[in-house]
């Protein structure tokens, strides 16, 4: 059960669940938030063209090194567009048919550090988290 009344951040998300609670606090809160612009392509939202990530469209793309430091250069602009955390390190790999994104991240309300891990499928352009 999650302690509502204590948390800094409380939002709602049913990425991933199949029943309630759909609660989402503090630090997992920012987690999903940075996914969902992370699976969101750049202009995909209505009245929001700078929302949204590169990274859907650079899948189909060569990951040649160009590519991959446009996608560590628009996770950094995510990151730093969320005033809630702040970018310790970050990882760009691509796999044989996978783009695996590692960002260190520092909560600023409490200053823990986690790792969001977002893989995305070179051939079906899908998130697995």
């Amino acid at each position: 059960m999650i302690n509502i009344s204590m948390a800094t951040f409380i939002g709602f998300s049913t990425d991933g669940k199949v029943k309630p609670p759909f609660n989402l606090v503090d630090l997992d809160l920012v987690k999903q938030d940075l996914l969902n612009q992370l699976k969101t392509s750049k202009g995909e939202r209505v009245m929001r063209p700078t929302y949204g990530s590169i990274i859907m469209e650079s899948l189909m793309e060569p990951l040649d090194g160009l590519i991959i430091q446009d996608i560590e250069d628009d996770c950094i602009r995510i990151v730093n567009s969320d005033p809630r955390v702040s970018l310790i390190n970050m990882n760009v790999a691509s796999l044989e048919h996978t783009l695996r994104i590692e960002m260190y991240l520092q909560y600023k309300a409490d200053l823990t550090e986690d790792v969001l891990i977002a893989e995305f499928d070179v051939d079906l352009e899908e998130e697995n988290v």
